[in-house]
């Protein structure tokens, strides 16, 4: 050994010493020697290097074998929570009701109304979904300010900011109980809600078309469409609705099909919640039969199958579509002759319609060859056979009982108008097949 230890005699007296005391293991772990041992040699620490494109750092020495491993925890702050939302902005106070008189300009520009229509006004002339109303424009006061809409509906003033209420009634004189229609002026906004309601009621398919349908409530605002949207999936809604008319049709229907010539129809008192036909939709009609042509229906093309009630005339709902369609007639010019009518009041029995009204009250004008209101010529018939048939003879019709509750009536008709783009099937006995009906989105022509 050639440490200090063994080069002075004094140290090397006291190593010998301590063997003898400790033995050699003590010796070996004072002795910096190791016992005799060859000292390690010096580790030089690793270099890092770094070539093109590839970089080398040296792992971190590890700790001895037994050394307790020392964790650093990184300094983690805690999350901060997130800021409240702010409080709502508080609603605007609600604008005082206007004042200013309604005139003539007040109602210049386009409109929805409560009952499904969408109404613009220019000048006088009001047009309701797309269909001049030549028989309702708008009237003045002798003050100049608006009085009514035609017949249909009178004027009671102003009910908030850009929103007018009417009342449903021929005159003034009885429009105090009437029910209240209210005109709200025609934003994005409301007409994206007028879509999705309409759209709930089952105008979709063939129905978005509304000047094509030859039925009750055939036009939104026509009908009532006021109704409140089911919240349930489109396509069950429909089975169900299907599955319901196809039960009720065939619970109330007479054995067979009859050909009921139109003089002999008036609309039943249930119809398109009491209020009648439109006058205008009546005239559209003929003026299509006329330009058009009569399309005969075969098979499930064609015209919609006619639904009636066979009506004894002193029956209590006889009488009460007897006085309906009088007081219809007599307020609106437009439709025929009230002479027309009173000679089918005087007979014993008649039929009243749930489906296809304006239809049979089209070729009725024919009947009467009465004036359009489109244009200065009268309904004839011509060289048609086939609408010679129709206006004198009628078309097929599926008749009902007369002792068919009013309720289910109301509902015949409400089905038959929302379920106007299902194609059903009528059979030689007069069942109706609508289960299986399949919807036709294509547009309908005339009165299909």
């Amino acid at each position: 050994c050639t440490c200090a230890c063994r080069r002075s005699p004094r140290g090397l007296f006291a190593q010998l010493r301590a063997d003898r005391a400790m033995g050699g293991v003590a010796a070996s772990i004072c002795s910096p020697c190791f016992g005799g041992a060859a000292p390690p040699a010096p580790q030089k620490a690793p270099v890092a290097y770094n070539f093109q494109g590839y970089d080398f750092a040296p792992p971190e020495p590890s700790a001895p074998q037994g050394a307790e491993k020392v964790v650093v925890e990184p300094d983690v702050k805690l999350a901060t929570p997130p800021a409240p939302p702010p409080p709502p902005e508080p609603e605007a106070p609600p604008k005082p009701v206007p004042t200013t008189p309604i005139t003539l300009e007040t109602m210049q520009g386009e409109w929805v109304n409560s009952v499904g229509a969408k109404i613009k006004v220019e000048g006088t002339e009001v047009t309701l979904n797309g269909m001049a109303m030549k028989a309702h424009p708008v009237r003045l006061g002798e003050d100049g300010t608006v009085a009514s809409v035609g017949g249909i509906w009178q004027l009671k003033g102003w009910k908030e900011e850009d929103q007018i209420e009417f009342k449903e009634a021929p005159s003034r004189e009885v429009m105090e109980f009437a029910r209240s229609v209210y005109w709200t002026r025609a934003t994005e906004a409301r007409m994206q809600q007028w879509t999705e309601q309409m759209s709930g009621l089952g105008y979709t398919g063939s129905s978005t078309n509304v000047l094509s349908r030859g039925i009750e409530g055939c036009m939104p605002g026509s009908c009532d469409a006021k109704a409140k949207i089911v919240d349930c999936d489109d396509k069950q809604r429909d089975k169900e609705e299907l599955a319901l008319l196809n039960k009720l049709i065939n619970e109330y229907r007479l054995p067979g099909l009859m050909k009921v010539p139109p003089r002999k129809v008036i609309p039943d008192f249930s119809n398109r919640g009491h209020t009648g036909l439109s006058v205008e939709h009546v005239h559209y009609l003929a003026t299509s039969f006329k330009e058009k042509g009569f399309q005969v229906r075969d098979g499930n093309k064609g015209h919609d199958v006619p639904v009636l009630v066979k009506q004894p005339r002193n029956s209590d709902l006889g009488q009460k579509s007897i006085e309906n369609w009088r007081s219809k007639v007599k307020d609106e010019p437009g439709f025929p002759p009230m002479e027309h009518y009173e000679r089918l009041f005087k007979q014993d029995e008649l039929f009243t319609s749930l489906g296809n009204g304006h239809f049979n009250q089209a070729l009725n004008l024919f009947f009467c060859e009465s004036k359009s209101i489109y244009k200065d010529a009268k309904y004839t018939v011509g060289a048609d056979s086939a609408l010679k048939e129709a206006v004198y003879q009628g078309v097929t019709a599926v008749v009902l009982k007369p002792d068919i509750p009013l309720r289910e009536r109301e509902t015949i008709s409400r089905l038959l108008n929302s379920k106007r783009e299902y194609k059903w099937n009528v059979r030689e006995d007069g069942s109706v097949d609508i289960l299986d009906a399949e919807e036709d989105t294509s547009t309908c022509k005339q009165f299909e």
